[in-house]
């Protein structure tokens, strides 16, 4: 995750060297409300189909405790057993954490994901990294981004892509 951290805010902002990037988002992430001493910050994931599932369980093996998120009740049910907390809607998850990842399987269902009546922008933290796995046209990402912005979220647009 450091290492999407340090491209997004390459890509973002101006730095004159690797270091300041470095040294930004450290602070970044002391200052926030994710900085524990020995453990790690709770991270939000929404959609675990075919792909999501995977990096979700992936997460928890890092050991990174998860608040999850998916339609489908039946695919929360494993990754309520190996240990991840289940939320109602996306905008509880918002509430719990300052980090979230989604991976979801078309521009519409990332519209109702972000944007919904209990979508994640009902409810994000100002300063909450939302990152998006889904492939979707790239105008809806950039609807999304601009929704997340006004709130104060901070989105990046990291597309996968690969068959099951």
């Amino acid at each position: 995750m450091a290492a999407s951290l340090r491209r997004y805010f390459f890509c973002t902002k101006r730095f004159t060297n690797v270091s300041s990037i470095h040294t930004h988002v450290t602070t970044r992430r002391i200052s926030g409300s994710s900085a524990r001493m020995g453990s790690r910050a709770p991270v939000g994931f929404i959609g675990l189909g075919n792909m999501g599932g995977f990096m979700a369980k992936n997460l928890l093996k890092q050991g990174y405790p998860l608040i999850a998120f998916d339609v489908y009740p039946e695919s929360l049910i494993e990754i309520q057993e190996l240990g991840a907390s289940i939320a109602n809607n996306p905008a509880e998850v918002a509430e719990k954490v300052d980090k979230i990842v989604t991976m979801l399987p078309s521009s519409p269902n990332v519209i109702d994901v972000y944007l919904g009546n209990t979508g994640i922008l009902k409810n994000v933290n100002p300063g909450t990294l939302l990152i998006d796995s889904s492939t979707i046209d790239p105008a809806v990402a950039k609807q999304v981004s601009a929704a997340a912005e006004k709130k104060g979220a901070i989105m990046l647009d990291a597309p996968v892509s690969g068959g099951m």
